[in-house]
């Protein structure tokens, strides 16, 4: 019995220590499956802006400049300088970086991709104030602006101006954007439209080979499935997390959860085209008082943001934290409703996108401006046919819109809000307003720019401009083995700089 119960021991023994010479030897992953909540138009940001496109773009590709904790530092250019009017900017370009297909990259392909995507005219929030790049040499580059730009670098780090190959694009253009090839830390492999887009580590990448070699994105509509799938392991990062699943996900002890302030605002419009109702600024303004915000925030995300009091993120430089624009007064509202010629109360048809991120505010407006005699009737529509009709098309009086900031700036929404600008679909055009975005357009002054944005926001308070309703906390969820990763304000996450726990 003894010399049994001793083989028993011996057996014992080797069993533990293979399986901890096992577990000593395991080799982390080297996979990734990333949620991505939409698919995206086309993988180059250059020629798309949605949230879902600079996902997958701002792995393939990179930009001259890059904007880090709040600092510009080296990219693929390595220092540059101003002209004395501040209106060039010459870049040095790093030498040796390689493209997805092999090729050197050249100071003429980064003029051809700046030009292309200047031309292109998808990338206006970046490239409006740009004039065209020319080459200097084989080492230099210089960006020529139309004046004197405050945001030219925000521009330039912006996930827009992606650098590509002149001869690879100018082979297929239509195909580009399906069939991408940069310089970024990871290359193109495949896309199964509505199911899956496939990445791989560069190993010359000038940065560095990833630790993480593997990457795929599903395409996952529904964000109350992405929660399922990573809690049972089929994808490890859901930046998308519905409010119904934040306290499931923050219990489990698999995962990890963070949020912060976000770059996503939500407000609502006026059309101020001719025969739209809401060019009187007592109808606005008894919308604006009609509402309480705070109670759209907690009814719409359930209190995981913060109200607005500008159509811009609060961490936008020159947001003015101690403003408030109309308040919640429904007897107020009531009187504004009066003088505006409506005593008795009016409809209005409001067709909205029919994402949650639109619909669910709507309602929550719709509930509080129907106590005050203002009925709204909702009639919702797809995203694509809303943009086009609804948006685009300039087809309402009053609507509902959730954006996503692409720069921290002022500029970001330029287009849209300084009159006679290409994206002013809605004609608004208040020349205090104008004057403002103008000033912060052109100075590089920082104190200038942020009386800039005072003006802005201030006068589209005050006038019932726009009604600003809430900022939603950007959110992120993952594998609890995963490292380097955590929220971030502007939804901007690179897989190179994530790595797993061996």
């Amino acid at each position: 019995m003894r010399i049994v119960k001793t083989l028993v021991s011996v057996m014992l023994a080797i069993v533990l220590a293979v399986g901890m010479s096992a577990i000593a030897g395991a080799e982390a992953r080297t996979d990734l499956v990333f949620a991505l909540y939409s698919e995206p138009s086309a993988l180059c940001g250059g020629f798309a802006a949605s949230v879902s496109v600079n996902m997958v773009s701002r792995n393939l590709f990179d930009t001259l400049i890059i904007k880090e904790n709040g600092e510009y530092i080296p990219g693929l250019a390595t220092e540059w300088s101003w002209n004395e009017d501040n209106t060039q900017l010459t870049l040095t370009l790093r030498e040796g970086v390689k493209f997805h297909n092999g090729e050197t990259m050249t100071a003429e392909d980064v003029a051809f991709s700046y030009n292309t995507i200047i031309g292109a005219g998808y990338a206006d929030t970046a490239t409006s104030a740009m004039s065209d790049m020319a080459v200097v040499d084989d080492n230099h580059v210089v960006l020529t602006f139309k004046a004197e730009y405050g945001p030219a670098l925000e521009c330039v780090s912006s996930d827009y101006m992606t650098i590509f190959p002149k001869a690879y694009y100018e082979a297929d253009p239509a195909g580009f954007i399906r069939n991408p090839c940069g310089t970024g830390a990871y290359k193109f492999v495949s896309w199964a439209t509505g199911d899956r887009i496939a990445i791989t580590a560069n190993e010359d990448y000038w940065r560095g080979s990833p630790s993480i070699k593997d990457v795929t994105f599903r395409i996952m509509s529904d964000s109350n499935v992405a929660t399922m799938a990573l809690q049972n392991g089929e994808i490890d990062v859901h930046y998308m997390v519905p409010q119904t699943d934040i306290e499931i996900v923050k219990a489990d002890p698999n995962l990890q959860y963070s949020e912060v302030v976000g770059n996503s605002t939500t407000w609502i419009i006026f059309n101020y085209n001719e025969g739209s109702r809401f060019t009187d600024e007592n109808l606005r303004l008894a919308v604006a008082h009609a509402i309480d915000k705070e109670g759209v925030m907690l009814a719409s995300i359930e209190g995981h943001g913060t109200v607005a009091e500008a159509i811009y993120a609060p961490f936008v430089p020159g947001y003015d934290q101690e403003y408030h624009g109309p308040a919640y007064d429904p007897e107020l509202a009531k009187e504004y409703l009066a003088k505006a010629g409506y005593p008795d109360g009016l409809t209005v048809t409001v067709k909205t996108n029919s994402r949650a991120t639109y619909s669910k505010p709507l309602e929550i407006v719709q509930a509080y401006l129907e106590d005050v005699g203002i009925h709204i009737e909702i009639e919702k529509m797809d995203s694509n046919a809303w943009f086009d009709d609804v948006f685009k098309g300039a087809d309402y009086e009053m609507n509902l819109v959730s954006f996503s900031m692409g720069m921290a700036d002022l500029e970001e929404l330029y287009a849209l809000y300084r009159g006679g600008q290409g994206q002013n679909f809605g004609n608004p055009n208040d020349p205090t307003v104008n004057e403002a975005y103008d000033i912060n357009h052109t100075s590089v002054d920082p104190e200038v720019r942020a009386e800039a944005f005072k003006t802005v926001q201030h006068t589209m308070g005050d006038h019932a401009l726009t009604i600003p309703l809430y900022s939603a906390n950007n959110c992120l969820a993952a594998n609890k083995n995963l490292q380097g990763i955590q929220a971030d304000s502007m939804n901007e996450y690179s897989v190179f700089n994530w790595s797993w726990a061996e």
